[in-house]
């Protein structure tokens, strides 16, 4: 039984070192990782 509570928290602190950073609430930070793609507007004036 030991054992098997000692895989648990080993699990438990992987998937937290894997999930990445989070914010103080506990939800997860969300880093994009989507090139940019420049976006060009439309003068507005123009019409």
């Amino acid at each position: 039984m030991l054992a098997e509570k000692y895989m648990l928290l080993l699990e438990t602190i992987r998937s937290l070192a894997v999930r990445g950073p989070a914010y103080p609430d506990g939800g997860p930070r969300v880093i994009s990782t989507s090139p940019h793609v420049p976006v060009q507007l439309t003068d507005m004036s123009r019409k």
